[in-house]
């Protein structure tokens, strides 16, 4: 080895760590947004008690349950955008993209209909562990079904295109049009849920149609930014959508593990909140403020994971595995350093951040320990992120699937049960259920990206 190649390997990890921190930056800000509209909608359905918090955090379950089946379209359409455009070839980018589209399109309209329909089966659905199933919860849940599922359709669209695009490298069109969508949905919710005004209280309704008029703005952005044709994915308004058998194959390929591993993540979801819905409403508010409080530390994490995901599939595309497997490893370092950071203000600080979305003494109380409890698994869950986003780029998402699968359904929601319900832990239990899930997951994960298959792997 000669005296220069360290001085040059140091130059290229700077140079990885600013490329890294370019994409994850306009990232972090979306999510922070993305946060903020969370953030927002518990603290202000909150203040409607405890009830009709339970009942908004319920329904957000089933209706990312029933996303699972488009995440096939999403995580193989960004896989194949990803490796197009390292390899220079943005006519089947821009083609992927138009694919996702008319997949997307085509599967929104039998979920619209049946979540409108059977929205009510569902919540009451959910509440079956319980001896008497909170009619409150029942009713005010369905009530915001029923009113935000018609609109998934523009939600569906912001998600494929922001997908595609940040597949592309470009994270900052995602974050601004996040950035505009998510201050409709707070002034939104300040006039709508409590009346002000010429708006009248509308309560958890008011939040359902500030949620809806944000996802057509968010929309209607998303498709003008790719019909623009400034960027390296740009659609032109005079093309034809027509299908194309062999990049939807493509996309499928890579992209149908990825739903398999989101459709049993999702039903492990369920059933672990079936679980807690199980127990009482203070116990299912106090789940839906903790994780909401857990969420702020998602930001770095969900950023890192992108530019992960980005740089390790245009790395690999480009012919330069070596350059992949740094680029995971150094997303992964950085997001450690910065969410372990959050997990001691966890640790410290509880009862400051579950109070941001709760006034009520019991949720408080017992969303602080879980807040807790979850800090410590906050190194986990930055790695579990990172080197997921890094193996999805690359299209290795079938090890993704398997580790998932095993750690919410063999660890957490196995734990779940024996804690929280055959132990009589309560909510405690579920919640240590879920921090040994992302730890093993994370173990796992490493582990796979390390023994390096996937750089062998063709999309």
């Amino acid at each position: 080895m000669t005296a220069i190649q360290p001085s040059l390997q140091a130059y290229d990890k700077g140079r990885l760590r600013r490329e890294i921190m370019e994409l994850a930056w306009p990232a972090v800000i979306e999510n922070l947004l993305v946060m903020s509209v969370g953030i927002a909608d518990t603290a202000m359905v909150g203040r409607l008690g405890p009830a009709s918090l339970a009942a908004v955090d319920l329904a957000n379950r089933l209706v990312m349950f029933a996303l699972a089946v488009f995440s096939a379209i999403l995580i193989g359409t960004t896989a194949v955008v990803a490796r197009s455009i390292g390899a220079g070839d943005t006519k089947t980018a821009n083609q992927a993209l138009r694919q996702a589209l008319i997949m997307v399109t085509a599967l929104s309209l039998p979920f619209i209909i049946l979540g409108t329909i059977y929205a009510r089966n569902c919540l009451s659905f959910m509440m079956v562990l319980q001896e008497s199933p909170d009619l409150q919860v029942i009713n005010a849940g369905t009530e915001y079904m029923q009113i935000t599922i018609p609109f998934m359709i523009c939600a569906l669209l912001m998600m494929t295109i922001n997908s595609c695009l940040r597949g592309a490298g470009d994270t900052r069109t995602p974050m601004i049009v996040t950035g505009i969508s998510n201050v409709v949905n707070i002034v939104g919710n300040y006039f709508l849920i409590f009346g002000k005004g010429p708006f009248p209280a509308m309560g958890v309704a008011g939040a359902a149609w500030s949620t809806n008029l944000a996802r057509l703005v968010g929309a209607v952005l998303v498709v003008k930014a790719v019909y623009g044709g400034r960027g390296l994915l740009s659609l032109n308004i005079h093309e034809r959508f027509r299908i194309d058998f062999g990049i939807m194959q493509r996309i499928l390929r890579v992209g149908f593990p990825a739903a398999i591993e989101q459709g049993l993540m999702r039903s492990a979801q369920l059933v672990y909140s079936m679980i807690v819905a199980g127990m009482d409403t203070v116990s299912i508010a106090a789940h839906a403020v903790a994780l909401t409080a857990e969420s702020i530390s998602f930001m770095p994490g969900a950023g890192f994971s992108l530019a992960a995901t980005t740089l390790v599939g245009q790395s690999l595309g480009a012919g330069d595995p070596e350059r992949a497997e740094q680029s995971g490893y150094e997303s992964g370092k950085m997001a450690t350093l910065i969410m372990s950071s959050m997990g001691v203000l966890f640790f410290l600080f509880p009862r400051f951040f579950v109070g941001l979305f709760s006034k009520d003494p019991e949720v408080i109380e017992l969303a602080s320990q879980c807040l807790r409890l979850v800090a410590i698994s906050q190194p986990a869950l930055a790695w579990v992120m990172t080197i997921a986003g890094g193996l999805r780029g690359v299209g290795d998402t079938r090890w993704v699937m398997l580790i998932t699968v095993f750690g919410f359904w063999g660890v957490r929601v196995t734990l779940a049960y024996v804690f929280a319900l055959s132990a009589g832990w309560g909510l405690i239990g579920a919640w240590v259920g879920m921090v040994v899930d992302l730890i093993v997951r994370s173990i796992l994960l490493v582990l796979r990206f390390r023994q390096g298959g996937w750089k062998e792997l063709e999309v």
